[in-house]
């Protein structure tokens, strides 16, 4: 079967929590905020949400409603996460052809406590690692995008190598904090692959891992010089940047939004940017630019709403938006 896009790596159960908690200053985290209760207390919710989430699910969906041939290759369990994972890529039209399901995992599922527009989430990666995940060979896709990964991942790495070798297709790369942290220099034959990069700011500085705290514009220069064609950086409330290796990019975010849940801005994100340049043969000035504008359109309708698929936008309504 032949698809615009495959996407590959989670997709979650997740359960949205609002308890009664306030944020509180408190040095002895990273970010100087935390959130503390008593052992053994019962607190209240003020509501809870049931949505479907993970990366490469959160991509395809987002891809599937702007018009997009997109498939889904994934580890799901043989559980009820399952079953409503997949009537979600039913009903949005993405296909499921590339879905592993073991019986001897549980599916995805994750816990996200949402307190004043932030964040906090409790994950349990039903898949550990990826080994069994074949990708038949009888797919065909322009464009493969890597999301989050598990452990034993040589094989898909295989296959994203031989398809932008041997057969012209286009590769995209959000890498997980698992990727994340084994560093660039583990992945220089995938990176050389690459068309775009996905990362976030701090994502990007952990990847790169220099000696020193450089400058943004400095490790995207590098991720570049690696092979990364076009690296996008993220970075929340301060908008996305874009370098294609001779000139840097920049998109400011709408300070005017309001914020509801952040979950999955940057997913949105990756999909209304790829989703502007796919279907380009030369990607220059123009296009990047108005990629930048679609991803950051894209984020800001997702953080209006709770979950990360509610919010994603169509071709039709990003046009008009923008004009």
């Amino acid at each position: 079967m032949n698809f615009d896009v495959v996407t590959i790596g989670d997709a979650f159960e997740d359960v949205f929590v609002a308890p009664k908690l306030s944020i509180k200053s408190d040095r002895t985290f990273a970010s100087g905020r935390g959130i503390s209760f008593e052992f053994g207390e019962k607190i209240p919710l003020d509501w809870v949400e049931y949505e479907i989430g993970g990366s490469a699910c959160n991509i395809a969906v987002g891809l599937s409603r702007q018009g997009y041939r997109c498939g889904l290759a994934t580890v799901l369990g043989e559980d009820t996460p399952k079953q409503r994972v997949l009537e979600r890529l039913r009903r949005e039209k993405v296909s499921s052809e590339c879905i592993l399901i073991d019986k001897k995992n549980r599916t995805g599922f994750s816990v996200v406590f949402s307190i004043e527009g932030e964040r906090t989430i409790f994950v349990y990666h039903g898949i550990k690692d990826y080994h069994d995940l074949k990708i038949n060979q009888n797919i065909e896709a322009k464009w493969f995008f890597v999301t989050s990964l598990g452990e034993e991942t040589e094989e898909i790495e295989k296959r994203i190598v031989e398809e932008v070798s041997e057969k012209g297709a286009k590769f995209a790369w959000n890498p997980g904090a698992r990727q994340i942290a084994q560093g660039t220099n583990r992945f220089k034959h995938l990176l050389k692959c690459t068309d775009i990069l996905f990362l976030n700011r701090e994502e990007a500085l952990k990847f790169v891992n220099f000696p020193v705290r450089p400058q943004i514009e400095e490790v995207m220069r590098r991720l570049n010089q690696l092979g990364a064609k076009i690296v996008v950086v993220t970075n929340g409330k301060e908008g996305a940047r874009a370098f294609d290796g001779k000139q840097f990019y920049e998109e400011p975010a709408d300070l005017k939004i309001k914020r509801i849940d952040s979950t999955g801005a940057g997913d949105a994100f990756a999909s209304g940017f790829l989703g502007r340049l796919l279907n380009e043969g030369n990607i220059g000035e123009k296009e990047i630019g108005e990629a930048l504008k679609w991803g950051v359109l894209n984020s800001n309708s997702v953080i209006q709403y709770v979950g990360a698929q509610r919010g994603l936008l169509s071709v039709k309504t990003i046009q008009r938006t923008l004009e």
